[in-house]
This record gives structure tokens, sequence and C-alpha cells, in this order.
């Protein structure tokens, strides 16, 4: 699942787009760049999104109400008005010039880093194989530990996200999340 989040207003023009299929190209990249640069359009998977939604949410709580909070964290057509985006630019601009992203990042990963192991979904925790693993002695997801990383860690926070994100606001006069 991805987050696709539209500019209701941007105040600047997009790329255009390439006019071939191969999506890993330069070409693409830069197109998806600018569409971010412009206000236009920017995307995360769901992975790279809730982290980054939770930082713009914590930072700039003034403006981030609670049901802007839940809500942006699901492909529902939640809007995120003009104004709110000039303070989330202004207060991400800040937090990208004096360190507090970067500040966020270590904290963040740090809470990642002691995230305790939870039980195998597989095996429920005995080792043994089950499901596809049934009839093997260990199971093949927990390697018969028993139990597997917390899911937590597949929610990345990078710093570079942030800033694509504050380019983005800054352009987009709003934006609905969908």
């Amino acid at each position: 699942m991805g987050m696709d989040v539209y500019g209701l207003n941007p105040t600047t023009t997009a790329p255009a787009q390439p006019n071939h299929n191969d999506f890993d190209s330069e070409d693409w990249k830069a197109y998806y760049a600018g569409q971010s640069l412009s206000g236009q359009y920017f995307r995360n998977n769901v992975w790279w999104w809730r982290p980054l939604w939770d930082y713009v949410a914590n930072t700039c709580s003034e403006v981030i109400t609670e049901e802007d909070f839940d809500a942006g964290h699901y492909n529902s057509g939640h809007v995120i008005g003009k104004e709110q985006c000039e303070y989330i630019a202004d207060r991400l601009a800040r937090e990208l010039l004096n360190g507090g992203a970067e500040e966020y990042k270590k904290e963040y990963e740090k809470i990642l880093s002691e995230l305790p192991l939870v039980e195998c979904h597989c095996c429920k925790g005995d080792g043994k194989g089950a499901h596809y693993s049934e009839g093997k002695d260990t199971c093949h997801v927990c390697k018969g530990s028993g139990e597997v990383e917390n899911s937590g860690k597949h929610y990345p926070f990078d710093v570079d996200n942030v800033r694509e994100f504050h380019s983005f606001v800054k352009n987009c006069g709003g934006f609905e999340i969908c």
C-alpha cells in the first residue's frame, strides 16, 4: 500500500512526464522529484509514510488535529488545508536547518533498535514447523527460535524524505491524502 498525496493548488509547474516505460530510468526519477518540488504530487509507500506523518504531526501539533493525524494514516482522501501547509512548510524548514529532523532520526532509530523480538506469527512461538514448514523440525520463518523481528523495524525514517515532503508542502497549496 502506498500514499499518494496530491497538491490542491500547486504554485509551480510540474515537469513533463517521460514518454517511455523504463520506470527505473533517471527521467522518471527526475519526473517524480519534480512532482514533489512543484507541489503537484508526493508519494511514499506505507512503510515510509507513517513515520514521516508521525514526525509532521508531532512537529506541527499546533495545526495537525487528532482527526488529521488519524486520517493521515489512511488513503481516505483527507485534506490538509493551505494554511496548515504554510505552517508545516515553515516548521519543517526550521527543523531541517536547526538539526531537529536529524535529532529525531537518531532518537527514532534508537527506539527501533530497542524493540524486542516478538512471537513468531507462523509457529506461535514453539519453533516447530507450521503452515509451509509443516512436517519439518523447525519453523521456516523463525528458524526454530519462536521469535521474529518486531514489525515496527520495517518503518524507516529519513531526513531526505522530510526534505522532499517539505518541498512538496511548500508549493502544494493544501493537499489530499489518497
